[in-house]
């Protein structure tokens, strides 16, 4: 059957409206022509338009089976009718005939379709057989009754032919067993059906017809009465079927109650009872063993029911009791505390597992409750009073305890069940959320801190910036951006490792912490970077200046770090706030002043001046153009010689680095290296000038048999130096190019040694255990030459320019350039004057016993062919005026 059919019957309701009030009219109608020959007719009409109507009811069901049967049996019922009149009509109507089969099947199909009717689905066995157990109790109870008043004494009339009494007697019967299944229908039936209802009215109907039929001597006089049953039972049948199952299993619900159940199946052991008291009253005849053997049938059904009533409760009762013990487990076991408080705020729960739950005495009320869990008093009350505004919501909070003196957090639930008959108070939900509290709270410290130092990151420091700004711009303080960088990290990074590196970050925090007031803010902003914000009131005070000093002091000593001494310094750029500025441009001005210290020299502080943007403007786009530099083949390499004093032999020439920008044009070499030692260039820039130099050199000497003792210089800084990759660079450039090790001198100046002596000395060790010449250049200008000449073990010395200036025409040389060149003699080492520019210079340092020079008196650094000739000539360039940098 297709599902939408129901739908679609369910809209023909007016017309089942329509039609039982023309059963209605019909009845009256009956009623009204009684004993005439079309009161037969109506009769014949009303059952055969209650057996169209059961049909219809059944198609409106999708043809269910239980349905279907109920329109059978009033079919045949009809059908019975029709056979009976027509036996009537014909004046042949005997007491049995087949009318009567025809009306026996109606009740065969009827009590099957009430059987099927009652949906057993969902229903355990148990509830099965109560549902058989009190529809037997009342069929026997009825079957007593119409057996005492009708069926014994038509079995008994000897009178009248034994398929007569038989067939007489089987109709109250039927009608007995019709009423057994219609109260199990009733009794199992789910809330909102009425097929029930109709079945149980209708039967009851033809049942008392039934009875009066066989009751009455002379049922003439009130026969209407008879039909009129037979009638409207019919009716209500045919309503069954059309509205049987229309209610769900999803709204079930007994519809006769337990106890109303109980009730009516002991109420059926008065029957008898009843019966004996009729007898003695009217006087009538009975037969005290059909009333015993029922008696005993219905007090053995009774005593089946009470047994499984009192299992049922003995099962409910301990069902209850496992799921007390259970909820009660649960409660012990959870990390909940669980409270239920009457309007006077006593306990009603069980307040054992809550002191065992929350430690202490077992609280007896709210009071004690709030106390035990540490909650403040005042805070409770807010929210149970919240709570009860609710009227029943649930109301959540979270509120501070303090337990042991140890802060803590409790998460409250509460719902106000006092008119709940079950509950009767506000119940209360208490969890322990101090754990989930401290990871919120880690989590927002992760979001504004640095994870490695624990200062304030970006994100924050911007923010206190920004607040600090506000608060000038109202009257406060003035604000301060003092930005730091540390010089020398990449060294300490490269040559120590990562782990090394993050314990100098570690260590520098600590140090500014200690540099600085209470109040001000220090950060970390990413790598090696970091700030803090200083706040100073406008009277003169120099605050931040004198935290920048204290900054340079701390980060000045030297510190520890995987079994060695490392010195850093710290670059620091000041920005004070002024009118206009925001967080983000006073902490970039402060990046620019910050620039401004380490192009001046480091390990110093510079306040930020609106000239040094543009300045700052320049260096990013000489970044910008420097980390291309290489791939685009914008370097060379210039030569300037080296000459032997006594004889001004060419010797040897020294590398130097030029860049020529596409876009800058030529850029200063002490412009352009220091920027591409903080962008991590200067490592594979110096090893592309060692692969280039070491080739040209064994060119030389490859190609010329005058130069095969020309050795070939090349400076390194001290971020190659301190750089675990220079040995591995230099004995790659020597592989390639077959130039001897002792033709490469390896030039470090002063300053490349002492910012990490240690690492400077292992790195000279295993450079001249290549067989490379180490040479100290500009030797002088630095602090504690002496000291730290003896440390280092080098091979050649060379004396700065700014000393061989020093040296005049009157024949005279300066005390401390005569003093530098027999240092070097006396520690045997070779001794190379920079920058001689005068025949006079070259003779006094001749004459002084100095071994070598360089200069423009000499040559200007050369191009590679240029150096080249000169270096078959045998000769010194052309004098050069004027002075200029190497």
């Amino acid at each position: 059957m297709d599902p939408g059919v129901p739908q679609r019957w369910s809209r023909l309701r007016p017309v089942a409206t329509g039609w039982l009030v023309l059963v209605a009219a019909a009845l009256a109608v009956h009623a009204a022509v009684h004993g005439t020959p079309t009161a037969d007719r109506v009769y014949l009409a009303v059952m055969w338009a209650a057996a169209a109507g059961a049909w219809w009811g059944a198609f409106r069901q999708g043809l269910r089976a239980p349905a279907v049967l109920v329109a059978l049996g009033v079919t045949l019922t009809a059908v019975g009718d029709v056979f009976w009149f027509l036996q009537t009509w014909a004046g042949q109507a005997p007491d049995v005939s087949i009318a009567d089969a025809i009306y026996i099947g109606g009740y065969v199909a009827l009590g099957l379709g009430l059987w099927r009717m009652a949906d057993t689905r969902g229903r355990t066995r148990g509830q099965q057989l109560d549902g058989w157990l009190d529809g037997a109790g009342v069929f026997v109870a009825v079957l007593i009754l119409v057996w005492q008043l009708s069926v014994a004494g038509t079995v008994t009339d000897t009178t009248l032919p034994v398929l007569t009494r038989s067939v007489w007697a089987l109709y109250p019967a039927l009608d007995a067993a019709v009423i057994g299944l219609v109260f199990r229908l009733v009794a199992t039936r789910t809330r909102g059906e009425r097929a029930p209802l109709a079945v149980a009215v209708g039967a009851g109907c033809w049942l008392a017809s039934d009875l009066g039929f066989l009751l009455l001597a002379d049922p003439d006089p009130v026969s209407v009465w008879f039909d009129t049953g037979w009638l409207a039972g019919a009716v209500l049948l045919a309503v069954a079927a059309g509205s049987g199952g229309s209610a769900t299993r999803s709204d079930a619900g007994e519809a006769v109650p337990g106890l109303a159940r109980l009730a009516v199946s002991l109420g059926a052991l008065l029957v008898p009872a009843g019966l004996e008291v009729l007898r003695g009253v009217t006087g009538a005849a009975g037969a005290p063993l059909t009333v015993f053997g029922g008696t005993l049938v219905l007090a053995g059904l009774v005593f089946l029911r009470t047994a499984r009533v009192l299992r049922a409760e003995a099962a409910a009762r301990a069902l209850v009791g496992t799921q007390q013990r259970h909820s009660a487990a649960l409660a012990r076991h959870s990390s909940d505390a669980i409270a239920v408080l009457d309007e006077d705020g006593r306990l009603l729960s069980d307040p054992a597992w809550l002191a065992a739950l929350l430690g202490g005495t077992a609280p007896r009320n709210s009071r004690e409750l709030v106390d035990l869990c540490g909650i403040d008093r005042e805070q409770a009350q807010a929210v149970l009073a919240r709570c009860h505004q609710a009227g029943g919501t649930v109301v959540e909070a979270e509120l501070t305890a303090v337990r042991d003196d140890e802060l803590r957090w409790i998460g409250v639930r509460l719902v106000d069940l006092r008119t709940d008959p079950d509950v009767g108070g506000t119940v209360a939900h208490l969890t322990d959320i101090t754990d989930r509290k401290r990871a919120e709270q880690a989590l927002a410290h992760q979001a504004t801190h640095d994870t490695l130092t624990g200062l304030a990151n970006r994100a924050l420091f911007a923010d206190r910036v920004d607040q600090a700004l506000r608060r000038r711009a109202r009257g406060g303080p003035s604000g301060a951006v003092v930005f730091i960088d540390l010089d020398g990290f990449k060294a300490v990074n490269d040559s120590l490792g990562h782990q090394a590196g993050d314990a100098l970050l570690i260590t520098v925090a600590d140090r500014l912490r200690s540099a600085v007031r209470a109040g001000d803010t220090v950060a970390r902003l990413g790598g090696d970077e970091f700030a803090v914000l200083v706040e100073q009131a406008d009277d003169g005070t120099d605050e931040v200046g004198a935290t920048a000093a204290r900054v340079l002091d701390v980060l000045g000593r030297p510190m520890h770090l995987a079994g060695q001494r490392v010195a850093i310094s710290g670059s620091v750029g000041i920005a004070v706030a002024h009118d206009g500025a925001t967080a983000e441009s006073l902490v970039r001005d402060a990046d620019i002043a910050m620039y401004a210290a380490k192009v001046a020299g480091r390990g110093r502080s510079v306040v930020f001046d609106p000239a040094m943007r543009a300045a700052a403007l320049e260096r990013r786009r000489l970044e910008q153009e420097l980390t291309g530099a290489l791939a685009a083949d914008q370097f060379r390499l210039v030569y300037q010689p080296v000459v032997d004093l006594a004889d001004e032999r060419v010797v040897g020439f020294e590398a130097l680095l030029r860049w020529e920008s596409p876009t800058l044009g030529a850029v200063a070499h002490n412009d352009f290296v220091p920027v591409a030692e903080e962008l991590g260039l200067i490592g594979d820039i110096g090893a592309w000038v060692l692969r280039e130099a070491c080739r040209t050199a064994a060119a030389w000497r490859r190609e010329h048999a005058g130069a095969a003792d020309t050795t070939m210089a090349v400076n390194v800084s001290a971020v190659q130096l301190a750089s675990a990759d220079l040995l591995d660079h230099v004995r790659a450039a020597l592989a390639a190019s077959g130039l001897p090790a002792e033709a490469l001198v390896l030039e470090v100046t002063e300053t490349a040694l002492v910012d990490d002596p240690e690492r400077a000395a292992e790195s000279l060790v295993a450079l001249r255990e290549l067989g490379v010449r180490m040479a100290l250049d500009d030797f002088g200008t630095g602090y504690s030459s002496l000291g730290y000449l003896r440390q280092f073990t080098v091979d050649v010395l060379k004396v700065d320019r700014s000393f061989v200036a020093t040296i005049a025409d009157d024949g005279e040389v300066p005390a401390i350039v005569r003093g530098l060149i027999d240092l070097g003699r006396a520690l045997d080492l070779e001794v190379v004057a920079e920058g001689v520019e005068t025949a006079a210079q070259r003779d006094l340092l001749a004459a002084g016993r100095c071994d070598r020079a360089q200069g423009y008196l000499f040559a200007r650094p050369l191009e590679a062919t240029d150096a080249e000739l000169l270096l078959l000539g045998q000769r010194p360039g052309t004098p050069a005026t004027g002075r200029a940098r190497s």
